[in-house]
């Protein structure tokens, strides 16, 4: 029986699919998008796998300060993290994530709350 979320979904290929589902959602939210503009994505959502898998228990480690290094930029403010979570909620039950994993999984993000948002 598999013992981490990132076994009982699948690993890389479901938090591909949904990482892609996830970045389609967000390059559409008008607030959202010029944070994106000139990024290169094929990193991103290499980066993003990697972060997600992480949490999820898979074969990647969390590396809060490399967050905070790459987010320090773009001086996020705090209703886009908000919206950015909301979108990953909904991205998530909607590729199937049961409530108990979601609810882990998006404990996680908000812990990265104060390290994402510029302060």
């Amino acid at each position: 029986m598999p013992t981490t979320i990132w076994d009982r979904y699948g690993g890389f290929t479901f938090v591909a699919k949904a990482v892609d589902d996830f970045y389609s959602r967000v390059l559409v939210a008008q607030e959202l998008a010029p944070y994106f503009k000139n990024i290169n994505m094929e990193r991103l959502v290499e980066h993003q796998i990697e972060t997600i898998g992480a949490v999820m228990g898979g074969p990647y480690e969390l590396n809060v300060e490399r967050l905070r290094v790459a987010h320090a930029r773009f001086r996020i403010r705090p209703e886009h993290f908000d919206q950015v979570a909301v979108i990953l909620s909904s991205t998530l039950k909607d590729n199937g994530l049961n409530t108990e994993d979601h609810d882990e999984l998006m404990t996680v993000v908000a812990s990265t709350r104060d390290v994402i948002v510029a302060p």
